[in-house]
């Protein structure tokens, strides 16, 4: 197997003076677009990749083929606290020496998600949504590594909605985008029509929208109402956080918005079919054999409760508390795998049995 530095990256110039930079991945989609914008005194970079050795090599390399000196590098920003955004904006902000830029409220979450003791948060939230007592160990050990991931933390500058940053010699809005995490922001360049859309909107694929432990209330809500005020802008170029960039906004808008009423209707058909369902029980049932690693699994989980407490904020469905039993054949673990507070359910009580799960039906 080659070394890390000796991996041929992309580097693309996608439009006059920003480049489109595939770092590597440990996940599914490969790659993460990290942007390059050349301005008169510097660069700016938007988004980081995990930290990991083949991204330290990718950004490396970057440079050289980008004639970009440490030192060049004016500004950072990060769209939001995902690992494959955050993970290496502390090492290249040492590297650098430039200021991070993030969302002041993704710097929150940012630092109460990415710490050790998260990780009891989410072992509970796991084990009130029915996931298998086997499975909890495979799943709290994937967090973990992740915090190797996003170490070492950067010192972020917070930027706020509506914010105006002079990033590669032009003005970018900072357009806060919440749903796919709470502080997320995309970048807007109204004169060249140009959206960094970072996972707010992907062609091909739909983001992962998910509650959580830490996650603000009514992701998937929150997410539908950015995605329809994102829609409106009149953009010509969209630059996203994975795969190739592409042009009609608001039909991918209506395309993705579509997706998750399409969604909706198949767990309320699930819901309507098991009569009162752990979550668990329908993410196994949606997404079945795509659960084949812990990573996966995670984003199924997480998907899976955001529909579901969507449906019963809005008297679709209601959910209760239950003793926690086994049932065969209903929390089976996917064979290739051997934040919303509970209370936060309207109708939903905050005292529970000391060993309960959340259950769902219809309203």
């Amino acid at each position: 197997m080659p070394a890390p530095s000796d991996v041929p990256i992309a580097v693309e110039e996608v439009v006059p003076g920003v480049y489109r930079i595939a770092i590597p991945i440990p996940a599914p989609l490969r790659d993460v677009n990290a942007y390059a914008l050349r301005g008169p005194g510097g660069w700016t970079l938007v988004d980081a990749g995990f930290h990991t050795p083949e991204a330290e090599a990718a950004w490396h390399q970057a440079f050289r083929q980008l004639g970009i000196a440490p030192r060049d590098v004016e500004a950072i920003v990060v769209t939001h606290f995902h690992p494959d955004h955050l993970g290496a904006a502390g090492w290249l902000q040492t590297l650098t020496g430039a200021p991070v830029y993030m969302h002041e409220r993704e710097i929150d979450v940012a630092r109460r998600v990415w710490q050790p003791a998260a990780l009891d948060g989410y072992a509970a939230f796991a084990d009130r949504h029915g996931v298998p007592d086997e499975l909890g160990p495979t799943l709290t050990a994937r967090r973990r590594k992740v915090l190797d991931w996003v170490a070492p933390p950067p010192r972020p500058t917070p930027i706020r909605p509506g914010e105006a940053l002079p990033l590669g010699g032009r003005r970018w809005e900072v357009v806060w985008a919440p749903g796919h995490t709470d502080g997320l922001v995309v970048l807007w360049q109204p004169e060249e029509g140009w959206l960094l859309a970072d996972d707010m909107v992907l062609p091909g694929i739909s983001p992962n929208i998910s509650a959580g432990p830490q996650a603000a209330p009514d992701p998937l809500g929150r997410y539908l109402e950015s995605l329809r005020r994102v829609a409106r802008l009149p953009a010509r170029l969209v630059l996203p956080g994975h795969r190739a960039p592409f042009t009609d906004l608001a039909a991918r808008c209506a395309e993705l918005e579509e997706h998750h009423r399409r969604r909706l209707e198949a767990i309320e058909a699930i819901v309507d079919r098991g009569g009162e369902v752990t979550a668990w029980q329908v993410a196994t049932e949606l997404f079945g054999r795509v659960m084949d690693t812990p990573a996966n699994v995670e984003f199924a989980l997480g998907e899976t409760v955001a529909h579901l407490d969507y449906m019963v904020r809005r008297g679709r469905l209601q959910a209760t508390w239950r003793e926690r039993t086994r049932t065969p054949g209903t929390d089976a673990i996917p064979p290739a795998v051997a934040a919303a507070d509970p209370g936060q359910a309207p109708g939903l009580s905050r005292s529970a049995p000391q060993r309960a799960v959340i259950v769902y039906r219809r309203a």
